[in-house]
């Protein structure tokens, strides 16, 4: 009997990762780093590094992780699995004897990663991260066309319907490292574009969301950066999350953000927050971009100090976070300025930002500030709405303004509160507040028509509202045993609801 016919909801689906990293011999070559100081490592050091950060994230998240590794071989060090704490120490060991050697078989590699994804006849779901630094020349069985009206090569299997089948939900992302103009000199750039362009239109034929990504690193840290999160931030102390508060406290917090919707002159920083649930327009992006794939990594500070092993985890960034959490303020700004071809520029403006208002330093925090509102507003759409609520929290705080500060705030909690559970009830979730923040628009035409425009203004606005409200109660019901998270945001969204009237 399932728990589904025993009348108990099925258990929330995990987020599913498989990494596939290129040991081939040519990861035994050194990367350089900007600072001449530095020493240099050998690309498949960094790359071990990051797999162990990685690693600590999959514990602390209890999401699944799978490592395929591949030379002319491809094998499967780490099956797709849930990491526990327990076994860590034997995982990390076992990465740590990997050594390189041989050629390069990245066409299997995908192959054997998207078979880890692979659900029956619900396609391949998940997520796939390619790191190589080389062009395929051992792949036995798979290839992938020239174009897409191109012959395969006798005997071969054409590699995109392979890891794209109907029903998937799969993301791709290749990190390629080095120079691809000459074969052996770096990651193959032009087959790299041809695969996701050929994964991209069969995604479209099928009409499956796509996220396909390619981004060329040339230096260790780059590599390290974006193998792992590129944009570390902690929260603020005092800061309460949605089950933490009273229904009493949570309807004041409901009202207080309502406001920020109402009264654009005292609240401008609420026209640049956005959820990222909608799609990007036609056209703004193909599936390749060199701008860095940034992403949002919050810790938690424990009551006992610091997350652990920030240096080792983070990087260079680590030792910023590390100094901030320590109240050295001055040592933060230094590891900044050493580390400025390092850490991507929104991340190190936002850091700057952060330690100069914690040092009390306005005018340089507002100045910071609004060079990383800049930088981020440069970001591919993917990746710009989490960056962006960061900075508007940064920003509200530094003008003290509470009623954006709690808006933003329950996006991101809401957010963050759903992120190892089903895809699904987040998207609904985030959809309604890209909803409830659409609303500002139409609540305004009431404050801005004229006499005679006044009466279909409040209308449309009154039917936007009406809108919002039946798709937040069809959430309520099948949502209904979805938890806390989700129960505080539908309350939430109700109360906003109830004071956009």
């Amino acid at each position: 009997m399932t728990d589904e016919s025993a009348g108990h909801p099925p258990p929330p689906r995990r987020e599913r990762h498989v990494l596939l990293l290129d040991l081939s011999k040519s990861m035994l070559a050194p990367l350089p780093d900007p600072k001449e100081e530095r020493t240099e490592h050998q690309k498949v050091e960094v790359a071990r590094t990051a797999v162990f950060r990685i690693l600590q994230d999959a514990v602390a998240s209890g999401s699944l992780f799978g490592l395929v590794t591949f030379t002319e071989a491809v094998r499967v060090p780490v099956p797709l699995g849930e990491i526990h704490k327990e076994n860590l120490p034997y995982i990390e060991n076992l990465i740590s004897l990997l050594a390189p050697s041989g050629r390069s078989a990245i066409w299997d590699a995908i192959a054997v990663g998207a078979d880890l994804l692979r659900m029956g006849t619900d396609g391949v779901r998940g997520n796939l991260v390619l790191v190589t630094d080389g062009w395929d020349n051992a792949s036995a069985r798979f290839d992938v066309r020239p174009g897409p009206s191109d012959p395969l090569p006798e005997g071969r299997v054409d590699l995109v319907p392979y890891v794209l089948p109907a029903n998937s939900r799969l993301t791709l992302r290749i990190i390629g490292i080095g120079s691809g103009d000459e074969r052996d000199k770096g990651v193959d750039v032009g087959r790299m574009r041809t695969l996701l362009d050929q994964m991209t239109d069969r995604a479209q034929t099928l009409g499956l969301p796509s996220a396909f990504s390619f981004q060329e690193v040339t230096t260790g840290s780059g590599l390290f950066a974006q193998m792992v999160h590129a944009f570390v931030d902690v929260g603020y102390e005092g800061d309460p999350t949605i089950t933490d508060l009273h229904p009493e406290e949570l309807a004041q917090h409901a009202a207080s953000a309502a406001r920020a919707l109402k009264e654009p002159q005292q609240h401008a920083t609420v026209s640049r927050i956005r959820t990222g649930s909608a799609p990007p327009p036609p056209g703004s992006e193909d599936g390749y971009h060199e701008a860095p794939d940034l992403e949002v990594d919050v810790l938690a500070a424990s009551p006992v100090g610091p997350p652990a092993y920030l240096k080792e985890r983070y990087g260079p960034l680590g030792e910023v976070v590390e100094a901030y959490l320590a109240g050295e303020y001055d040592r933060a700004l230094g590891q900044l300025a050493r580390s400025q071809a390092i850490i991507p520029a929104v991340t190190r403006l936002y850091w700057e930002a952060r330690v100069q208002y914690a040092r009390h330093a306005v005018v340089e925090a507002a100045r910071a500030l609004l060079g990383a509102w800049t930088e981020a507003e440069r970001l591919p759409l993917a990746s710009q709405s989490p960056i962006l609520r960061r900075l508007a929290m940064l920003q509200a705080r530094m003008q003290n303004d509470k009623e954006t500060e709690t808006l933003v705030k329950f996006i991101d909690h809401t957010e963050h509160g759903l992120a190892v559970g089903e895809p699904e009830t987040r998207d609904r979730l985030m959809d309604l507040f890209d909803r409830l923040l659409e609303l500002r628009g139409t609540y305004q035409l009431t404050r801005i028509a004229n006499e005679g425009d006044l009466q279909d203004a409040a209308l449309k606005h009154e039917a936007a509202v009406e809108d919002v409200f039946g798709r937040l109660q069809d959430a309520r019901l099948d949502l209904a045993t979805s938890g806390a998270v989700v129960e505080g945001a539908l309350d939430f969204i109700e109360i906003c609801l109830a004071e956009m009237r």
